[in-house]
């Protein structure tokens, strides 16, 4: 009897031996060959790109000492190559590093305002290109350069760019000032018929800089990263400000608040904030309306509902009539929010509601006809609005302890 007689089995057999062949990370790289980059930066002088790398050290984020003791090693490291191309710069790191950087732990990339300017096409097309960049990598600007904020020492974590990361997450799930914006977000903006996309700015504040390990043995520090402005891309180049207010009333208009803390004062045109409500639920409509004469108008429905935590006015909130007078303020404060950031945005004539999309999405054929004219007929935008505010809890306490405390003689 022949062993192989049979020719199937015989084909079956050496396909199962060149599978065992073919086992194991044929392509692996050991953590040991490579840097670790957690954040980069791009700034631009006008003749090349210069790419900044945050490159983590593995064997000081491991160290238990982490007090800031005298042999303590810095967590990160950072250095910057520069290039004709953002390729061509990221190329030139092998001429001064000794592992090959590794950029899918990368979590942010900021960029400096004179590449901002410039354009960031080159950067958004080596994001589309490579299969080591993730789309998903938080961007920020700053008004200086780059590399300085990558520099910065931040107290309570060990990688600064896990650290600017949780920033911005932070502020957009707690205030709602500021959105996460990702490379991904950003090109399937550019995409739309209102190519603009809101991006934070991070800046330094204070005096002096941290980049010394020898600012974490401190209480204090003299300055600080925080965020600032929102700046605003059209494509992919930067195309104006808007102040951290201004932003706060287009997310109003947007729909993207979640949760956060609307101060404001004891009467409707009363600028002296006294009282705040925490928005535990809030939802935004946006339609446009055809007026007779034909121009456009944005009409925005926002319905909300949350909870006083501070109150330093004289209202009794037990009282049904000083309870929906309060809401009238918050209505008003919302509304005056909304109406300042839509003239903003008109008088720099920049779509950052996406109001385009939305007549587009909705009626193609009147979106067709207006296109050509769009940037004129958003300059002659009219702005409405409907606030409508429930007070679902007022705290522990009916009245103010200010009311509480005073003198009924006075």
């Amino acid at each position: 009897m022949k062993l192989y007689g049979n020719s199937s089995m015989q084909r079956l057999m050496i396909l199962s031996f060149c599978c065992l062949l073919l086992t194991g990370c044929w392509d692996r790289k050991e953590l040991n060959q490579l840097a670790i980059t957690s954040a980069t930066a791009l700034d631009w002088d006008g003749k090349v790109w210069t790419i900044s790398y945050q490159v983590v050290i593995p064997q000081s984020i491991a160290n238990p000492n982490t007090g800031g003791s005298p042999g303590q090693q810095a967590p990160v490291m950072v250095f910057s190559t520069s290039g004709g191309s953002i390729r061509g710069a990221v190329q030139q790191s092998s001429l001064e590093m000794p592992r090959s950087l590794f950029f899918a732990h990368n979590r942010v990339i900021v960029i400096g305002e004179e590449a901002a300017k410039e354009g960031i096409s080159q950067l958004l097309d080596v994001y589309l290109r490579n299969s080591d960049s993730r789309e998903t990598v938080g961007i920020l600007i700053t008004s200086g350069e780059g590399r300085k904020i990558l520099e910065q020492i931040v107290p309570l974590e060990k990688v600064p760019g896990a650290a600017i990361k949780n920033m911005i997450r932070n502020e957009d799930m707690n205030s709602s000032n500021f959105k996460q914006v990702s490379i991904y977000q950003m090109m399937t903006t550019i995409a739309s018929d209102a190519p603009y996309t809101l991006v934070p700015e991070i800046t330094i504040s204070g005096e002096g800089e941290n980049n010394t390990i020898a600012a974490l043995k401190k209480t204090s520090f003299s300055n600080k990263l925080k965020l600032g402005r929102m700046a605003v891309f059209k494509k992919d180049k930067l195309a104006g400000w808007f102040t951290p207010s201004e932003e706060y009333g287009i997310s109003w208009i947007r729909n993207t608040i979640k949760r956060t803390t609307l101060y404001f004062g004891c009467t409707k045109d009363s600028r002296d904030i006294k009282a705040a409500i925490r928005i535990d639920r809030n939802k935004t409509k946006m339609k446009y309306i055809r007026s007779s004469t034909g121009r456009l108008i944005m009409h925005v429905d926002v319905d909300t509902m949350g909870t006083i935590n501070e109150n330093a006015c004289m209202n009794d909130l037990t009282q049904p009539k000083e309870l929906q007078a309060f809401e009238g303020v918050v209505s008003a404060e919302i509304t005056r929010l909304m109406t300042e950031a839509f003239q903003s945005a008109v008088k720099k004539n920049l779509d950052v509601f996406h109001f385009a999309d939305k007549i587009h999405k909705h009626d193609p054929t009147f979106w067709k006809q207006i296109k050509p004219d769009w940037d004129e007929q958003f300059a002659n935008l009219q702005f409405e609005s409907e606030v409508r505010v429930k007070i679902a809890r007022i705290g522990m306490s009916g009245q103010s302890f200010s009311k509480m405390i005073k003198d009924p003689g006075e």
